[in-house]
């Protein structure tokens, strides 16, 4: 997988955004979009993380709920389909 480019904001979007349409679940970690939407590997950059929440922060249909702990990533700063 090629590095997410933080410098294509709308191509990031669109992407999450087409992965999130099929994800079966309610809420949501930039971590497990990371791994499982991008399929990403290794450790990802701050940067990287980053960048993901502020695309779910522009999603009218996410809100934030702060940190859940997830079995597979531990403790994650979250977002709930509304």
């Amino acid at each position: 997988m090629p590095k997410i480019s933080l410098n294509n904001t709308e191509g990031l979007s669109v992407t999450v955004r087409q992965w999130l349409d099929r994800f079966p679940a309610d809420i949501i970690c930039a971590l497990q979009i990371w791994y499982e939407g991008l399929n990403g590997y290794g450790v990802p950059q701050e940067a990287d993380l980053e960048a993901l929440n502020a695309v779910l922060h522009g999603f009218e249909d996410w809100q934030s709920v702060g940190d859940i702990r997830y079995e597979k990533y531990g403790m994650q700063y979250s977002f709930k389909r509304k």
